[in-house]
């Protein structure tokens, strides 16, 4: 077992709600590789934006969970990972690892048995998954520019940072609604309204100037909060930050704080347990999409042989993490055109390695 702390240049830099005074120029992230006696690989991603802990993670990663797992049987993935859980226990972010690790026993069982990823999460339901493109937090003009681009591309929703002077924030949200014509129009505000009067406030102006399909995350990760603005909002109000795991979704939903939830195969802990979290929304008849931490080939892989296996998927996902850099770590880029992500073909995930691209991103 093989972890590598890369350091991938972004395309542009992230500012949000919840990074406004230390934007980000470069995700550290990490590469779990780990290989069986027969020679099969194995990969898997640590992809973590916020806050930045990939680094110490691929650390804690080479030092306690590697010397724990070599010569564990690569394809009971349920031992394994339960020695990995026992072992993670009380570490800050260590979900974000523990996903890395689930990606890389799928990938090296697909590669064992000769079947992609999607095969062994239920089987493929369609082909391609409708994605929504993200714009973060910049002049109006530039964000206006980046939507009419996605609709130029075919993106099926724009999602839009939010979290700022109220002021700024609608000049933004006026720029890019007129850009997006007719596409469905996210509000993302990472948790950062301290109050739902505030939350309030905001969203009862962005809906004057705007469709809006639903605001996310208005407010910290506080049920109370979270329900009381769902229950007095115009709009539908969506849980990011508040659902990482499936017990977070059995908590929102049994408080009634969010109408739609966001999952992450990274947070969740590897895309079986974030198509765990699906199958309960999916049961209350709560939607859901499949969000980013902004992955990389391997973590985007993931995603899309997720996405093609759930049975209902009712908004575009968020999960087109590879445009965001200046380049990727896998060989071949995961397709993603027209607006649509597509799952790798071959087996298991369907991706290998750039070295070169790791020698020149190690961390």
């Amino acid at each position: 077992m093989e972890v590598i702390p890369i350091r991938a240049p972004r395309k542009e830099v992230v500012r949000s709600g919840l990074n406004p005074g230390d934007p980000v120029s470069a995700s550290e992230f990490g590469v779990v590789r780990i290989e069986t006696a027969a020679g099969i690989e194995g990969l898997g991603e640590i992809s973590i934006t916020f806050p930045r802990l990939g680094h110490p993670l691929c650390r804690f990663a080479s030092a306690r969970i590697a010397p724990e797992l070599i010569g564990e049987d690569a394809l009971a993935a349920g031992r394994v990972l339960a020695r990995a859980d026992r072992l993670l226990e009380g570490v800050e972010g260590g979900c974000y690892l523990r996903a890395a690790i689930a990606m890389a026993l799928l990938d090296t069982a697909g590669k064992c048995y000769s079947i992609p990823a999607w095969q062994m999460l239920g089987g493929r339901v369609r082909e391609r998954i409708p994605l929504a493109w993200g714009i973060y937090q910049k002049a109006p003009e530039e964000m206006a520019e980046d939507a009419a681009w996605a609709v130029r591309e075919g993106y099926s929703a724009i999602k839009l940072k939010v979290g700022r002077r109220l002021e700024d924030d609608l000049n933004a949200v006026r720029a890019v609604a007129q850009a997006a014509g007719d596409l469905p129009f996210r509000l993302d505000a990472n948790g950062a309204w301290r109050s739902a009067e505030e939350a309030l406030q905001a969203i009862h102006a962005f809906t004057e100037v705007a469709r809006v399909e639903w605001v996310e995350q208005p407010v910290p990760r506080n049920l109370d909060l979270l329900r009381r603005v769902r229950e007095e909002s115009p709009v539908p109000v969506m849980a990011d930050e508040s659902c990482r795991s499936l017990r977070d979704a059995f908590d929102l939903a049994a408080a009634r704080a969010a109408d739609v939830f966001n999952i992450y195969v990274a947070e969740a802990g590897g895309p079986r347990e974030a198509a765990a979290i699906f199958g309960f929304a999916g049961s209350l008849g709560i939607p859901c999409i499949l969000g980013s931490q902004a992955e990389m080939g391997i973590g985007t892989a993931a995603c899309a042989h997720l996405g093609v296996s759930l049975p209902d998927l009712p908004h575009a996902f968020e999960t087109f993490g590879p445009l965001r850099y200046v380049k990727d770590i896998v060989a071949a880029p995961v397709r993603i055109e027209g607006g649509y992500l597509w799952p790798p073909e071959g087996p298991g995930l369907g991706v290998e390695l750039d070295w070169d691209v790791i020698s020149e991103y190690r961390g």
